[in-house]
Parts: structure tokens; C-alpha cells; sequence
């Protein structure tokens, strides 16, 4: 019985205890809270004038060396190469050049004259090339490298689905005939689509039919059939020249048509997906005649043999002049050294379904599967575009330049580095609607790095992943010592920046890559899922992610949209540097690390996440990241999402402020959040908010989205360097 009460005695001591412990803590917590809370200090701003906007490449005067060669639209190949006879084309140009003997030192330029040159072919650069050379416009003159071919056509006017249209007879007699792009006054022209708005939804995925099972059905069951609404459907002529585009995660699929079953819904595709077909997934449907309605569309009927156009204000069937893509691949450069290719415009190729062999990964498909013999196409990589070839290829290569180039309209990747490429440069470069990625640097998974050192500086990335929509900006995989800086990318339907290919903590090749002073904004547009304006993988001890600015990212908001993230540390990345970015308007959260070791992220400026400014998703043994002084903003948003369980990340000496709790509605009740799903003293506790600063960071026009921060601005107390920045156009051309 005497046990029994000193047991009773012994308990209540330790309740005692710990509500005594408790207490302190919580008033420890609301002592740290009020000394820093806001004085209402009135902002003060000194002067400041707007980053002057960088030129891009001068020009310069023509002057003509001893070995210059000289090309013009009107030349002819025979000729000598001179300013008075020039030659006709690249490829007579380069052959000239292996007939000079030269000392390799010597410096050569091909001067090009105004024109368009239709490259019907590819042009293969090799060992055998003469190095040192540059191609490049004359000065002053607009030089085009075109994958097209003119369409003047015997238009004729006509009717199809109750709209004026011309039509114009096309042999399309073979594969090679055909052409899935088409441009007009420098703009590609859209296939007909159906429906015009919105999308249709998947019936039944019809999993059990999958031509390749996986061992994960959540993501990789690769299949050839679904089901749709039999409503939804069309009485299709032509099916087989129809394209499914079925959007869901991180990827589009573009699967080209084997037949269509009205009455049942069943669709068979020429292609497997590279994903997982899920109920109610988003699909529409591309190049379909029936749906040739609106001016700018176009439809090649190949059975008919003829040219559909709606068209244009403006357009008559006597001034109307299209241009069809003929060349997939304008250029490769293989094992070749120090060529330079400056004020060239590389425009208008054409594209097909990425991968024509009979295999996914390595796996090769059951033969005596039912739909095996529909296969036309290969199955992709899920993710970033991976294999979608390239209008410029670089394999194994040095010193390769772009200077003052512009890439328009080209259908697939528009560059790409790989294997051993070292020492090359894209500097001053527009890219605008590209099909696939805009960049994309791919080395061998070799440790240490072959490929290494390839640069993007100062160029304008726009309007990519326009085929392929899980394209990315710049996407370099297996690299070391490069810089991506002071770019501009906007209006991707996924990831400006993509760095490392390695998934997890093994070797990573990727690694010491400049990440810094880019301008990252429209990306995502509510499309796919999981993306970052800036996105890692793997292990990156000497990567730099600096001074970038960051907004509208935005994902998928349907039943399976997730993740628009603006700075997104992915698998495995770990001891990477993120610092002096300002991120903002994001759809989920600003920042958020899946998992990975001892990041450091310190002075940044994380502002209105829809869903936060701060998120780690998975817990682990080990510190995941330091949270150094940074500025996290909000408008009802908790500052860390998920903060339940929280306890392998490190913070200190950062400013928090929610305009909505603190700045407003607080005061009047009707606001529940104070930043988590845990109040603020609940983290003390925790050893959270740790020399936090909860005060108005007192911005320059929050509301307008002016980060300039105050002279006097409290988030300086808290240790935050300032560091210069505006939203302005990065490169002007």
C-alpha cells in the first residue's frame, strides 16, 4: 500500500515538473515573440536606379581575311568564295575550307549574306573540318538556316465543317512526305484540336491490358489502350494520323492513334504510354479534320492527298504563302573543335514521335502480346523531355559556340550537348517556341564528369516545351563546371532549370554548376505536376543556386495536380548553396526540399506560396537543410507546411510575417492561422522560429510585388544581407 502511494507521490512530482517546464518554455517563447514583434517603424528608402539592361553581341564591320570565305543565297558552289562570287551554301563552304592548308591557328570567317538557306538535309561537322572557324552573318543582314520548305500552293477555296477554308493538292505518297508542322509570317500554325477548350477525361485505363506491366502501377504501367466516353467522341476520318495528348504527373503523353471505337470508347495507341493512364486523367485530341474550325488551323489529308488551311484576316488564295517543316535535324557536330556560330537565325523544323525502336528501357515487349503489333513508336522517358533529339547536336566536342543566335520555331530540342563536350558556349541567344527543350546539356554517367564547362550566359528562353510539354528551359544532366547565369525563361509548361540526373545519394557526375542571376517566371501554367523553376537531384557539394528571380509558378489544380514550386530540391540533393533569390506567387510552396542532406538556405526572400513558403517532404536520420536568414512572407499561409513531426532541419534568425494574420484580420478574430497548424509558441518549443523576427519586413509596394526593402527594415536585425535586384528584362535583343 506505502508503494502504491509513493508511486502516486512520484507521478504528480513528475507532472509537476514537466508542466513547470512547459510553462517556462511557452513563457520563454511569448518573451522572444513580443520583443520582436513590429514597432510600427515608418519605412525609409533610399534612391535607387534600375539595373542597366545587358546589349547583346555587336555586330561589328565586315572585314574580310586572307582565307574568309564569303556565301550568299545567289552564290553558286562552284564559285570561288569570294565577296564578287560567293558560294551558295554552308555545306560548300565547310568542304572548301579541308582543301586550304592551313596551320591549326590560323582564324577563319564564313561570312553569310542576307537570305534564307533551306537545309533539305542534315550538314555533319566531324574530325575533318576545319577548327578555328566562324560562321556568321554579314553585319547588318538577317541570315536564316530553315528545316522548311515554301508552300506557294494552287489554293482553291472550299467548305469543311461548315467554314470557308483553302485547300491545295500535296503528294504525300510516302512517310517521308508527310509533315506534322506547318508556319506562316514567322509563326507555327496550330493543328486542329478537339475539343477547342478544356479537356476530355479518361473512362477506364484498362490496366490489365498494359504492354509492358511495371512493378509500380502508382507511376509506370506502360499502356497502348484506354477507354474514353463513347459521348466524347468523334465519328474520326483518318484516326491514324490523330495524336492522343494525355497530361497527368510530370509528363504529356503524345501517343499517335491505331484505331478508335466509337460505340465502346476503346482507343488503341501506336505508342505505350511512359506513365500510368489513371481514371479522369486530362486528354485531348490533335489533328483531327472533323475539328478544323478556327483561322490559323491546318489539317494534311494524306488519303485525300491535299492541304486543308482556315484562313487568316488578310488572306487571300493568292497571298497566301506557307511554309512546311521538311528537316527534323538542321546540324550535328561530331568530334569536332572550335567553331563558332554567331548572328545566325536557326528556324522552322519539323518533328515526330520521339523513339522509333521496339523497347522501353532496355525492356523489350512481349511479341505475343495482343496490341505488340500496333506498336510503332517506343516508349520515352517519363520526365524533362529526355529523349526528344535535337535540331543542333554536339557530341563529343569542344569549343563549340553560339553567339547572337536565335532559335525559333524548331520542333524538338533546339541544342544539345552530350558525351564528351567541354568548353562551349551559348552566349546572347534567343530561343522562342521551342518544341522540346530549349538547352539541354547531357554527359555520360561517368564519374568524375567528361562533360563539363559548357556555358549558357545571357540569353532569352521562351515559349519551350511546345510539342513536348514536359520540356525544360535548360536541362543538364551528367556535367561539372558550368554556368547557367543571368538567363531569361518564362512560358514553360514545366521546369525553367533542371540540374542532376541521379536520383538518391549515390555518385552524382553532376556537380559545381552556377545557378545565378537568372530571371524564372510563367512556369508551369497550370498544366503538369511536380516542377520547380529551378529543380536538383542528387548530390551537388559545390552548387550554386544565387540571385535568381523567381514567380508565377504554377501547377495542375485538377484531382491530380501537385507541385509548383519555384526553388525544388528533389531526391537526394544535398550540400547545395541557395542563397540571395527571391521567390514568389507560387502555386504550392516557394521552397521545398524532398529530401536530401545539409543544404544551406540563407538570405532569400520567400514570398505568398499558395500552399506556404516552406516545405520538406520526408523525414530523415539525418540535418536535411539549415534555414539561415531569409525573409518568409505570407497572406494566410503557413511559413512551414507539415510541421507536425518536424524535427531534422535547422533554423535560425529568420523573419517571419503573414500580412493576413498580423497585418489585418487578426485583430478582428476572424483569422485562425499563426503560421502552422502548430502556433508560434508551439515551435519555440520545438526549438523552432529559433532568433526568429516576427515583423513587417516593410517591403517597398508588397502589393505590387516590390521587394525593396526599407533602410530601417527589421530583417536586417535579423542578419539578412541585401543583395541588388529588379524584375526587369534581362538581355535586350
Amino acid at each position: 500500500m506505502k508503494k502504491q502511494v509513493n508511486k502516486r507521490k512520484l507521478k504528480k512530482v513528475l507532472l509537476s515538473v514537466v508542466c513547470v517546464i512547459l510553462v517556462i518554455t511557452i513563457a520563454l517563447g511569448t518573451v522572444a515573440f513580443i520583443a520582436n514583434y513590429p514597432d510600427n517603424r515608418t519605412p525609409v528608402f533610399a534612391d535607387t536606379e534600375k539595373k542597366a539592361d545587358k546589349k547583346a553581341f555587336d555586330e561589328g564591320e565586315f572585314k574580310l581575311g586572307e582565307y574568309d570565305l564569303v556565301v550568299s543565297v545567289n552564290g553558286d558552289d562552284e564559285a570561288d568564295g569570294t565577296l564578287e562570287k560567293p558560294l551558295k551554301t554552308l555545306k560548300a563552304a565547310k568542304e572548301k575550307l579541308k582543301s586550304l592548308s592551313l596551320s591549326e591557328d590560323a582564324h577563319i570567317t564564313v561570312w553569310f549574306r542576307e537570305g534564307t538557306y533551306a537545309f533539305l538535309d542534315t550538314i555533319s561537322f566531324d574530325e575533318t573540318d576545319k577548327c578555328n572557324v566562324i560562321y556568321r552573318s554579314y553585319p547588318d543582314e538577317e541570315v536564316v538556316f530553315t528545316g522548311s520548305r515554301e508552300i506557294k500552293g494552287n489554293w482553291k477555296e472550299t467548305t469543311i465543317n461548315g467554314v470557308k477554308a483553302f485547300v491545295t493538292p500535296i503528294s504525300v505518297k510516302t512517310d517521308e512526305d508527310y509533315f506534322r508542322s506547318l508556319f506562316k509570317d514567322g509563326k507555327r500554325l496550330s493543328r486542329s484540336n478537339y475539343p477547342k477548350e478544356d479537356f476530355l477525361k479518361v473512362k477506364d485505363p484498362k490496366l490489365d491490358e498494359a504492354i509492358v506491366p511495371e512493378t509500380d502501377p502508382d507511376f509506370f504501367t506502360h499502356s497502348a489502350v484506354f477507354y474514353a466516353n463513347a459521348s466524347d467522341l468523334l465519328e474520326f476520318s483518318n484516326p491514324q494520323d490523330i495524336d492522343v495528348r494525355l497530361m497527368h504527373f510530370w509528363c504529356d503523353e503524345l501517343l499517335p492513334i491505331h484505331s478508335v471505337d466509337t460505340k465502346t470508347g476503346r482507343i488503341e495507341t501506336q505508342k505505350p504510354t511512359s506513365m500510368t493512364i489513371r481514371v479522369e486523367d486530362n486528354y485531348i485530341f490533335e489533328n483531327v479534320k472533323e475539328a478544323l474550325t478556327l483561322p490559323g488551323e491546318w489539317y494534311l489529308d494524306r488519303t485525300e492527298g491535299k492541304l486543308y488551311y482556315v484562313p487568316e484576316e488578310g488572306d487571300t488564295v493568292d497571298n497566301t504563302v506557307l511554309y512546311a517543316g521538311k528537316t527534323e535535324q538542321l546540324i550535328t557536330i561530331n568530334n569536332a573543335h572550335n567553331i563558332t556560330f554567331q548572328g545566325i537565325n536557326f528556324e522552322k523544323t519539323d518533328w515526330d514521335h520521339a523513339g522509333k525502336d521496339y523497347g522501353f528501357y532496355g525492356k523489350a515487349f512481349d511479341e505475343s502480346h495482343p496490341l505488340y503489333k500496333n506498336i510503332k513508336y517506343n516508349g520515352v522517358h517519363p520526365q524533362a523531355a529526355f529523349e526528344t533529339p535535337a535540331a543542333i547536336l554536339i557530341d563529343s566536342s569542344s569549343d563549340i559556340n553560339f553567339t547572337n543566335c536565335t532559335f525559333e520555331n524548331i520542333s524538338y530540342t533546339a541544342v544539345k550537348f552530350e558525351k564528351a563536350s567541354k568548353d562551349c558556349n551559348i552566349t546572347s541567344c534567343l530561343f522562342n517556341e521551342i518544341g522540346g527543350n530549349a538547352i539541354f546539356i547531357n554527359g555520360e554517367f561517368v564519374v568524375p564528369a567528361t562533360t563539363q564547362n559548357i556555358d549558357v550566359t545571357d540569353c532569352h528562353i521562351g515559349n519551350y516545351g511546345r510539342i513536348f510539354n514536359n520540356a525544360i528551359g535548360i536541362l543538364l544532366t551528367h556535367a561539372i563546371d558550368c554556368d547557367l547565369t543571368h538567363n531569361e525563361i518564362h512560358d514553360g509548361w514545366y521546369t525553367g532549370i533542371s540540374v542532376g540526373w541521379n536520383w538518391g545519394y549515390a555518385d552524382n557526375p553532376t556537380n559545381n554548376i552556377n545557378i545565378s542571376n537568372n530571371l524564372i517566371y510563367n512556369i508551369g501554367n497550370g498544366w503538369l505536376s511536380d516542377m520547380g523553376a529551378i529543380y536538383t537531384l542528387g548530390i551537388q557539394p559545390d552548387t550554386v543556386i544565387s540571385e535568381n528571380i523567381i514567380y508565377n509558378v504554377g501547377c495542375d489544380e485538377g484531382r491530380y495536380g501537385y507541385g509548383g514550386w519555384g526553388i525544388y530540391l528533389d531526391e537526394g540533393s544535398s550540400e547545395i548553396l541557395v542563397e540571395k533569390n527571391l521567390v514568389y506567387d507560387c502555386s504550392s510552396q516557394t521552397f521545398h526540399q524532398h529530401y536530401g542532406k545539409d543544404n544551406m538556405i540563407r538570405n532569400n526572400i520567400f514570398a505568398f506560396g499558395g500552399e506556404g513558403q516552406f516545405r520538406i517532404t520526408r523525414r530523415e536520420e539525418h540535418n536535411s537543410l539549415y534555414l539561415y536568414n531569409n525573409i518568409l512572407v505570407g497572406d494566410d499561409t503557413p511559413m512551414y507546411w507539415e510541421t507536425t513531426g518536424l524535427d531534422w532541419f535547422k533554423d535560425d534568425s529568420n523573419l517571419y510575417w503573414d500580412y493576413n494574420t498580423f497585418g489585418k484580420t487578426v485583430y478582428s478574430g476572424s483569422s485562425t492561422n499563426i503560421f502552422d497548424s502548430e502556433n508560434i509558441l508551439g515551435m519555440y518549443g520545438r526549438d523552432y522560429y529559433k532568433n526568429g523576427v516576427f515583423a513587417d519586413p516593410l517591403f517597398k509596394d508588397v502589393e505590387n510585388r516590390d521587394f525593396t526593402l526599407a533602410e530601417n527594415s527589421p530583417a536586417f536585425e535579423a542578419g539578412f544581407e541585401r543583395w541588388e535586384y529588379n524584375a526587369g528584362t534581362i538581355t535586350e535583343f
